[in-house]
């Protein structure tokens, strides 16, 4: 296979990745055979979560290579907004501050707002500095690679198991063209009744056509012209049997043409609410609940002030009690590098856990997380690990306290950082604010988890209702007392 690859810069800048954080053994080397033996398409919109699991990788390993890849230019990372229904790329974006959430797909109709847990994906593509590939030129490609390769994700699957949405759409293809401005082409071809779609992928615009299943023996000539960024026919009604169409671009732009014929039975049994069904894929989400990416890239924010929607997001808070009582016990200093120390010690715990910290509010500190197991997790390794902090250091010097909740938030830019906002950090400090030392409070929506049952069964677990400042009804709250390995529910 002929590469056209920078092989000079390309070894400078994996020796950079080599050095710059410790990886797994191999990691690099199957990224340089990724960029060295792989297909154009391969290199185009990457999605690091399908490479984790094709090399054997840990997805946390895989995210971080690709955004320390793209920090060091291997790689350009785009946003990437989805249409639910078809899995079309609606629109890439090159930074944060520049993408928009509202989906309009005009092939299929598919008007919704994204979340950046739904319909909103991060993909890397091959630095064209390192190595050039026929997608960084969309103009210069086919038109079947343009519509099915460039245009269609191929985590977008039909159906849960089925083909990639772009294939199925493939075989219901009649015929695809580009045609130039002011130019004539023709298309001949049998139909039957179905819903004959005529899009053009690079003006975003179509026709719908019913084609009924009365049959014209004699052949039916239709005229289709493009004016004015708009389809115009002169016969509106088709029949099923031999067609000949002839479209004429009046247009100054060129036309991606695709020709789909959707059989009655499918047209039938449409369903308008119906979505692809997604491979697993880097979301927004799981992008921003990453430090790596929250370290790398702290000028990727959010523009405006409406903030994007996030769905799902779990939200921990620490604090740390009697802080002021150690400064007065220990020393200012002591106390300093202590707390230092314990921050230094908490980060750790949340980054593998697959957390990021948003922010630290005097000794509290709020992180968040795309899975509640993680957060968990790390709360509990949290206090065992303070313990054995706090052994060391000849005493109960340090004693936290955490709080977690999940829910929808906004992801917004507060103080040229990325924050969140909305009832659900506000509930997840409010619960902070039950816990005493050494205990952990969530929420029901926490608890409801079987893994999450699973995961704290061996810790005394005590429900409560508690009234929480600024929420107007009483909540379902478990004190988790990791002190108390009891493997008991207290009522």
């Amino acid at each position: 296979m002929e590469t056209n690859i920078n092989t000079g810069l390309l070894k400078e800048n994996l020796k950079i990745l080599q050095n710059s954080r410790s990886w797994s053994d191999g990691l690099v080397d199957k990224l340089e055979e990724f960029i060295s033996n792989s297909d154009d398409y391969d290199l185009f919109r990457v999605n690091p979560l399908r490479f984790s699991i094709e090399n054997d990788i840990s997805e946390s390993d895989g995210i971080d290579l690709f955004l320390w890849a793209s920090k060091l230019n291997l790689f350009e990372m785009n946003w990437e907004l989805l249409c639910p229904a078809c899995g079309d790329h609606i629109q890439s974006f090159r930074h944060l501050n520049t993408m928009q959430d509202k989906i309009f797909c005009s092939l299929c109709q598919c008007e919704q707002i994204a979340a950046l847990d739904d319909w909103i994906q991060a993909t890397f593509t091959i630095n064209s500095k390192i190595r050039h590939i026929r997608f960084h030129q969309p103009e210069n490609l086919s038109i079947n690679e343009f519509i099915f390769q460039y245009h269609f994700t191929r985590d977008a699957k039909a159906y849960e198991g089925g083909p990639e949405k772009s294939r199925l759409l493939g075989s219901v293809t009649k015929d695809t063209a580009f045609i130039a401005r002011l130019e004539k082409k023709t298309f001949e071809f049998d139909l039957q009744d179905g819903l004959l779609i005529i899009y053009d992928f690079l003006n975003n615009r179509g026709l719908n056509l019913m084609i009924s299943p009365e049959i014209s023996i004699d052949g039916q000539a239709v005229d289709i012209t493009y004016v004015k960024n708009d389809f115009e026919i002169n016969q509106p009604q088709i029949n099923s049997g031999r067609v000949k169409f002839t479209v004429e671009n009046k247009s100054d732009s060129r036309l991606a043409l695709g020709l789909f014929l959707i059989p009655s039975e499918i047209v039938a049994n449409m369903d308008e609410d119906a979505t692809v069904i997604m491979d697993p894929y880097l979301d927004g989400k799981k992008l921003l609940t990453s430090q790596t990416f929250r370290d790398l890239f702290r000028n990727e924010l959010i523009q405006g002030n409406e903030g994007i929607n996030v769905k799902d997001l779990t939200v921990l808070f620490t604090d740390l009690k009697g802080s002021t009582e150690l400064y007065d016990r220990v020393g200012d200093l002591k106390a300093f590098n202590l707390v230092n120390q314990h921050f230094e010690s908490l980060a750790k715990v949340i980054v593998r856990n697959r957390g990021a910290i948003v922010k630290t509010i005097g000794d509290a500190v709020m992180a968040t997380f795309a899975n509640p197991l993680d957060s968990v997790k790390a709360a509990t390794e949290i206090v065992e690990d303070l313990n054995q902090f706090n052994r060391q250091h000849g005493g109960e010097n340090i004693i936290i306290k955490i709080g977690i909740h999940k829910g929808s938030s906004i992801a917004v830019t507060l103080n040229d950082r990325l924050d969140y906002f909305g009832q659900t950090v506000n509930v997840a400090a409010r619960v902070q604010g039950l816990a005493d030392a050494e205990e952990i409070y969530i929420t029901d929506s926490v608890y409801e988890i079987e893994e999450i049952q699973d995961k704290i069964s061996g810790y005394t677990i005590i429900p409560e209702r508690a009234k929480l400042k600024g929420i107007q009804e009483e909540m379902d709250v478990y004190k988790v007392l990791i002190g108390n390995s009891q493997s008991t529910m207290s009522i």
